[in-house]
């Protein structure tokens, strides 16, 4: 098939666009550790980064503190290292265990909110890729603490932040979460 055949394809140029503007999406997301703002000096999130992102995030973004969703790993170089640059750099650090495929109860959200509500800010939330337990958090920090609607705090578990809880996925259990939590909350009030 000649190159001009091939591209008079309608069909075949949309997929290639899609394919081009899928893999540029997934490359940004990488090499920025999908970090992104959740409220604008007070609260970012993102994936784990490695040490000159790190140190290039808390100068740019003057974080305070840091909340790590993986849970405390010691003998893994990666919490070593996010330890390390913490204490070089006077961030409060704080771990909390969660799991992207497990349903969080109210008294985790809870507890990880009291930590939110007392930590210097601004304040880094960061899981392994930044998309679903981040995704989690931070909806519930905008719903539970700035008072967002919950329809517009649940935006941040979106496919734009990575989030994708269909097919065989499970991290439905983020979304499962939070919307647990509102109705919870709603029915306390």
């Amino acid at each position: 098939m000649r190159v001009s055949t091939w591209i008079k394809k309608p069909r075949v140029i949309i997929l290639l666009a899609l394919a081009v503007h899928t893999s540029g999406y997934v490359l940004y997301r990488v090499e920025t550790s999908n970090f992104q703002t959740v409220v604008p000096g007070k609260v970012y999130r993102s994936g784990q980064m490695a040490e000159a992102q790190w140190l290039d995030y808390v100068h740019t973004y003057a974080i305070k503190s840091v909340l790590n969703l993986r849970g405390e790993h010691r003998a893994s170089p990666w919490y070593q290292q996010e330890i390390r640059v913490a204490e070089h750099l006077g961030i409060a650090h704080y771990d909390f265990g969660l799991s992207a495929s497990r349903d969080v109860d109210n008294e985790a959200l809870e507890a990880i909110l009291g930590i939110m509500r007392q930590a210097p800010k601004p304040m880094l939330i960061h899981c392994m890729s930044g998309s679903d337990r981040s995704g989690l958090i931070a909806a519930v920090y905008l719903f539970a603490i700035e008072g967002q609607l919950a329809e517009a705090a649940a935006h941040q578990l979106s496919l734009l932040y990575g989030h994708f809880p269909y097919f065989f996925s499970k991290t439905d259990a983020m979304d499962r979460s939070f919307w647990r939590y509102v109705g919870n909350r709603s029915r306390l009030q």
